[in-house]
């Protein structure tokens, strides 16, 4: 019986822990574009941004992953301080139309080609 109880504890206290790293991420990639209102679905949660008022900068990104292949992650600057990541495979479909409503609303954001920020040169351990 007590084995049972401390099995249930324990899977309770994952899940607890899992619940919380899942709330507070900053990095997503479904998003919707409704006018100027950006939102961007988290896994338990979802954040609106209305870029005219809340958006200070932004720059895209091409980031070469090695099992994953190409990847683009578009960083966006609050006006808070806060950073958002939303990462995609193409530039086409709503990413397109959001990076045409930031180049109108935020022109100095940068679309950065060629960044080779290749993650599979990690260093090695031993």
């Amino acid at each position: 019986m007590v084995y049972l109880v401390m099995s249930i504890f324990s899977i309770v206290v994952v899940f607890l822990f899992v619940a919380i790293f899942l709330s507070n991420t900053k990095t997503s990639n479904s998003i919707s574009l409704r006018g100027r209102i950006l939102t961007i679905w988290h896994p338990l949660k979802k954040t609106k941004i209305h870029l005219e008022n809340d958006l200070k900068t932004w720059s895209i990104k091409r980031i070469h992953l090695l099992w994953s292949g190409k990847v683009y992650a578009l960083n966006l600057q609050l006006t808070t301080g806060e950073w958002r990541k939303i990462y995609f495979r193409s530039r086409s479909g709503k990413i397109k139309q959001l990076l045409g409503s930031l180049k109108e609303v935020a022109p100095n954001g940068k679309v950065i080609e060629d960044a080779r920020l290749s993650l599979h040169a990690m260093p090695q351990l031993g």
